[in-house]
């Protein structure tokens, strides 16, 4: 618990002290829950999450509808508001809060019991190798593990050095140096190259994923080496052959909560085929304004929604075959290229720039304009994940304890490209904006 609170104070100590209040509050009421009436335990349990929801609204979303409010003003003829509000958006703010919303879930729904321990329950919620950027661990699986004894053997030592080397590496060699060709080629959506997001959007996608499993690698190679495991946050997902497979893949923590805490909640697929995409729909665009407060991140969900709905459509009526080895070559193909090009909509600051998006997308790129380098760089981290593809590994495993002389010499092969190719300079977690 120490170590979450040092860990989080080192970025705004005023941060600290509400993410404390929110640990205090989420205990306490989940405490209480237990010794009340069913009548009583409802109502309690929906003032719980209404405060949550209020806490990450009034920190994430406020400035976004305040600018909503303040264009509508303008688009109705009255004078532009020219005060407006400055609030700090905590780091990690929308990552911590669904822990506690499912924490709150799982106690309500008598999954699990309220830990008794106020410390069990603090250092669930502030387990710093996740505090930041996820994943969003259950309370069923993290809980027990604080409250038994662990040991930390060897092996649980050489797999978290080997997970956390691989997510610095590819960090800091692939994800960064994609992320300075995305900003000098696509700074805005304004004077751009005719067709060159053509290009830019498959490069955004190895830079977020390669910027977010990295972490998410970090996570689990520092909880490993003391003796405690995550879940596995990714899964191959560029390999996927169809949306609803990516999403099984991708940011998983953030996928399966959202499908047990929302989709089944709303009836998932239990009322017909109409309504299951009404859901499905709902579902991402909830998902959408969790990551940010935008009209990029309103749009982007809606996107993601009716991909997954287009290609229920299909596999409903018989159109996809999931059987047919020439589609699901297919399938991985367009499912690549529509997530990729939705990452462009993560970049909007205003509804206009869509149709600039789609105007540069209206054209092919030049040959000439896709960079070796790119390819160069991406390269480990596409063979890494065709090597676990053909292993069929649950998690990342580099079968150190068994082969270490083999970790040794790709430690060293890591070290030398890291050498050649890494910029040296400091770049922040892409996913610290949400």
């Amino acid at each position: 618990m120490a170590f979450g609170i040092y860990f989080y104070s080192q970025w705004n100590i005023n941060a600290t002290f509400l993410l404390l209040i929110s640990v205090v509050f989420n205990y306490t009421l989940a405490r209480y829950l237990t010794s009340l009436s069913e009548e009583k335990k409802k109502v309690v349990f929906v003032f719980a999450i209404s405060t949550n929801i209020l806490y990450l609204g009034v920190f994430k979303y406020f400035i976004f509808l305040w600018d909503l409010f303040s264009d509508l003003r303008i688009g109705f003829g009255f004078a532009e508001l020219l005060w407006k509000p400055e609030i700090l958006l905590p780091i990690g703010i929308s990552f911590y809060t669904f822990h506690n919303i499912s924490y709150l879930i799982e106690v309500y729904d008598e999954r699990i019991l309220p830990c008794k321990n106020f410390f069990t329950f603090a250092i669930y919620d502030l387990f710093f190798p996740l505090l930041l950027l996820g994943p969003i661990e259950r309370p069923g699986n993290l809980i027990p593990q604080i409250e038994s004894e662990q040991t930390i053997t060897r092996e649980k030592i050489w797999n978290g050095i080997s997970l956390l080397i691989w997510g610095v590496f590819i960090k800091s060699t692939i994800a960064d140096p994609l992320s300075r060709y995305v900003e000098i080629h696509a700074p805005s959506f304004i004077s751009l190259e005719q067709g060159i997001l053509w290009i830019v959007a498959p490069v955004i996608a190895f830079q977020v994923y390669a910027d977010f499993f990295g972490y998410s690698l970090c996570a689990m190679g520092l909880a490993e080496m003391m003796g405690f495991q995550l879940m596995n946050n990714f899964k191959r997902p560029f390999f996927a052959s169809n949306p609803s497979l990516f999403w099984s893949k991708w940011h998983i923590s953030l996928s399966t909560w959202l499908r047990d805490y929302v989709y089944i909640k709303l009836g998932g697929n239990r009322h017909g085929f109409l309504r299951e995409n009404l859901n499905l729909m709902i579902v991402w665009f909830l998902a959408g304004i969790w990551h940010g407060a935008g009209y990029g991140f309103v749009i982007w969900g809606v996107y993601l929604g009716l991909c997954l709905v287009f290609y229920r459509c299909l596999k409903y009526y018989g159109i996809v075959k999931e059987t047919n080895l020439i589609q699901a070559f297919l399938g991985v193909f367009f499912t690549f290229y529509s997530f990729s090009l939705g990452l462009l909509l993560f970049r909007i600051q205003s509804p206009g720039e869509t149709m600039l998006i789609l105007e540069n997308l209206s054209h092919l790129p030049k040959v000439s304009s896709i960079p070796l380098m790119i390819l160069i760089t991406i390269l480990p981290l596409f063979l890494f994940d065709l090597w676990q593809e053909w292993k069929d590994t649950d998690r990342p495993n580099f079968y150190i304890t068994s082969k270490p002389f083999s970790f040794l010499f790709l430690f060293f092969l890591f070290f030398l490209w890291f050498s050649l190719f890494s910029p040296f300079g400091k770049q922040d977690f892409f996913y610290f904006q949400f």
